[in-house]
């Protein structure tokens, strides 16, 4: 499987640096790699991830309530119990919702869609769509949401954010993103985000904020307890790891460029105030680092969108430079997750 990852990085890869100007070309070449990545996702073999037991123990549990959310159980529901269909087809049906709901949003938000799709294969198809699948049939609706917040549609913006929230509880704070304007004003705030959440952290403060959502509640005390009883002693949080770091440099150079991005890129001041918050919250949610980790990476998936842009913050006649720094830190995404964060098991 190891080799199959490298082929396909090779492949967004060389599409990448193509960039395909024939628009029916380009969407038959898009839609292709669309098939191969659900089939890439659905058919894995078992334990090539980290979740594939915890998946397949929900499958085989007859009483998921209060597990998962409810669309996970019908969704198992349907294909066990009114299709008869093997564990395998209920893969297959979350890797194709999660493939497809962030191919369409790349398509919808990106600029510059075959760096996005480099980036989303580099890092969130192996954290999404290999390992949690409920998080990426999730995100997927959260990014389609923000196209349509983007453009003011506030109606379709909370259609789709019920959605992601129906596939993932702890996507209950979308609710909230109309509150952050698509604009440059208070975009100097945002720098700030992410020391005073390294003050908090070294000043070991942390609120306990009852979330009004029984089931996440639940979750948070239950990691908190299993932290605290050191049930969770390998699940620690470091703040100065070596991809927290460098999400930190890209923040605030988008930040700093942002005005010259939102030329090619009208919706960057939106994408890049989530993503700080991204980072902030992983700070302040630190002392229980599963939760921390999950937020940050459920909030993080603007990266899709935001790391190729980078691409525009050189000028016209120097853009091979920003090509070069997208594709860069998409192989040093994908070297991480396989080499160091080990998210895919290699055999």
């Amino acid at each position: 499987m190891i080799n199959v990852f490298f082929a396909l990085f090779t492949l967004f890869t060389i599409l990448y640096f193509i960039n395909i100007k024939n628009k029916t070309i380009s969407n038959i070449i898009f839609v292709l790699c669309g098939i191969v990545l659900i089939l890439v996702a659905g058919l894995r073999e078992k334990g090539l991830d980290k979740d594939n037991y915890i998946y397949r123990g929900y499958w085989m549990t007859n009483n998921l309530k209060d597990l998962v959310e409810n669309s996970f159980i019908l969704i198992r529901n349907f294909v066990k119990f009114d299709l008869g269909l093997k564990f395998q087809s209920f893969l297959l049906i979350y890797a194709f919702l999660g493939v497809t709901f962030k191919l369409i949003s790349v398509k919808k938000l990106s600029p510059l869609i075959w760096g996005s799709l480099l980036v989303y294969f580099s890092h969130y198809f192996l954290l999404h769509e290999f390992t949690q699948i409920r998080i990426g049939v999730a995100t997927g609706f959260l990014l389609l949401s923000l196209y349509y917040l983007s453009n003011k549609n506030y109606l379709v913006f909370y259609i789709f954010a019920a959605i992601a929230i129906f596939f993932h509880q702890s996507c209950f704070f979308i609710v909230l993103f109309p509150l952050i304007r698509n604009t440059e004003k208070h975009i100097k705030f945002y720098y700030w985000l992410v020391p005073a959440g390294y003050l908090l952290y070294f000043f070991n403060t942390y609120l306990n904020i009852n979330i009004p959502i029984p089931y996440l509640q639940e979750r948070v005390e239950i990691y908190e307890k299993a932290s605290e009883s050191g049930f969770l002693k390998d699940e620690k949080t470091n703040v100065f790891n070596a991809l927290f770091l460098i999400r930190i440099v890209i923040l605030n150079v988008l930040l700093f460029y942002s005005k010259k991005i939102s030329e090619h890129f009208p919706a960057v001041y939106l994408l890049v105030k989530i993503y700080a918050i991204s980072l902030f919250t992983f700070l302040f949610l630190s002392k229980i680092a599963v939760f921390a980790f999950r937020t940050q990476e459920l909030l993080g998936v603007v990266e899709i969108i935001l790391i190729p842009s980078l691409a525009f913050i050189f000028p016209k006649k120097l853009r091979l430079y920003g090509v070069l720094l997208v594709w860069s830190i998409a192989l040093v995404l994908f070297l991480m997750d396989i080499f160091y964060v080990k998210l895919l098991i290699v055999k």
